[in-house]
């Protein structure tokens, strides 16, 4: 009995972040105060594959930029450092497993 509520709550908990980085919306201006290419490869000799993404430091905290999948927006890579922008946020933020939340679009500051 105890072991099954333990695979209960780690599904809902699991299911509770994987949500979270899809509806937790947030739009407002930050300073931008680096952007960072990370290409990460993993594989072995039988074959592999190359992660691309862009982290980007910020006066309010680290975010991502994808370049595939759900929360993908390689057109916002084009940011400048010491620029502010309205940036559009989804995710949630847990640093200490590297979880930020991803840019999904970038507005200039008016």
């Amino acid at each position: 009995m105890k072991k099954r509520l333990i695979i209960i709550l780690t599904t809902v908990f699991i299911a509770a972040c994987i949500c979270a980085n899809f509806v937790n919306r947030t739009e407002q201006p930050h300073k931008v105060l680096s952007i960072d290419k990370i290409e990460a490869t993993e594989g072995n000799s039988d074959g592999f594959s190359t992660r691309i993404y862009y982290q980007v430091s910020t006066d309010k905290g680290a975010f991502y930029i994808r370049t595939e999948g759900l929360n993908a927006a390689p057109q916002c890579a084009g940011i400048k450092k010491d620029s502010i922008y309205v940036l559009v946020t989804r995710g949630i933020i847990v640093p200490i497993i590297g979880v930020y939340p991803c840019i999904i679009e970038v507005k200039e500051d008016k």
